[in-house]
């Protein structure tokens, strides 16, 4: 998504490929957080985005769930895989259950690691930033959420993207944090 940035878009540290994490992941070299966004795959089908084939999207995200739990770094990890709708396509279909669903403004990640807790299905609202603060619970960083109002002033606007009203870019949106609705992932795991 980088590449959506001047700033970033030629820089060579945010530029990789399913070769180069598969690679890191067997040399045992894969950084302690990495965020893998296939792009440029709505252009190539290489996603569950329409009019792409569903099954090549979740194709993609099977090699590399697999090949993470395959390999040694398995056992410290947890894959957070998010979706741009707000949790995929059908979390908006009540299920049978008593489940509640997300509302549209919330997601519903789905979690995979050997400290997902078996059988779970959380009810606390997620949103985009709830990644970022679970880094932040994890790593003991600072925090992470709170200056993507400032970074949302430089997100490419034009006629394709709705938010920006045809503007350069797109406007600026509220801060995040300290927004107790927003969950961090942690009731998602058994740490």
């Amino acid at each position: 998504m980088f590449v959506f940035w001047r700033r970033w878009a030629h820089d060579q540290r945010t530029r990789g490929s399913k070769g180069d994490y598969l690679n890191d992941l067997r040399l045992g070299r894969l950084p302690q957080v990495s965020f893998i966004v296939p792009i440029p795959s709505f252009a190539r089908g290489w996603d569950e985005h329409p009019p792409a084939d569903v099954s090549v999207g979740m194709g993609i995200q099977q090699d590399l769930i697999t090949a993470l739990q395959a390999s040694s770094a398995w056992q410290s990890s947890a894959y957070i895989l998010t979706y741009d709708e707000h949790g995929g396509y059908f979390d908006h279909v009540h299920r049978r259950s008593s489940t509640p669903t997300a509302p549209a403004s919330g997601s519903r990640p789905r979690v995979i690691s050997p400290f997902a807790r078996k059988g779970h299905v959380e009810t606390t609202v997620y949103e985009h930033t709830s990644t970022l603060k679970f880094l932040e619970t994890v790593f003991g960083f600072p925090t992470l959420a709170s200056v993507n109002h400032q970074f949302d002033t430089s997100t490419p606007g034009g006629p394709n993207n709705q938010a920006a009203g045809g503007n350069p870019t797109g406007p600026p949106a509220p801060p995040r944090d300290g927004i107790a609705a927003i969950g961090n992932l942690m009731e998602c795991f058994t740490f």
